[in-house]
């Protein structure tokens, strides 16, 4: 079938940025989930439910976004080169994640106003909405099982 003015991509095209469309993808299914769990959070804790729920969705989306975009940044290296940058951000995120969970545990203000239960369940159903999106975008991408940028000899 040819490609016509109202398709975005002809059949068998690869797809040029698949980082770009995973974060796409899954930052759709995060807002999605995060809206809703931040009304249903709003409803039932009041404002500290909703500041929990709005700092929860914001972790989830910063951290998971940082590392398809710290992917995206590599997609030029080698794959040993991409598996090390993803190891590194990840381990890096985890730190950060840490070091704020230890911060925030530890801080009586942000106790008093953000209900740290409503947090740390919105920020799991943002991460089960994230993965679901990203999975269902990566099941969308064209990704040829061959290199594309070689010559081929007649």
């Amino acid at each position: 079938m040819a490609p016509t003015a109202h398709s975005p991509k002809p059949a068998g095209q690869a797809t040029k940025h698949p980082a770009l469309a995973m974060l796409r993808g899954a930052l759709v299914a995060a807002l999605v989930v995060g809206v809703n769990a931040t009304a249903v959070s709003a409803v039932a804790a009041g404002l500290p439910g909703l500041w929990g729920a709005l700092l929860g969705v914001l972790m989830v989306i910063v951290f998971s976004g940082a590392g398809l975009f710290a992917l995206h940044l590599s997609r030029r290296s080698s794959p040993t080169m991409q598996l090390a940058i993803a190891m590194a951000s990840y381990t890096g995120r985890i730190a950060i994640f840490g070091g704020l969970l230890a911060l925030a545990l530890n801080s009586d203000s942000l106790a008093k106003h953000v209900n740290l239960t409503v947090l740390g369940l919105v920020a799991m159903v943002v991460v089960i909405g994230w993965l679901a999106g990203e999975i269902w975008s990566w099941s969308r991408l064209r990704v040829p099982i061959y290199d594309l940028d070689k010559e081929v000899a007649a």
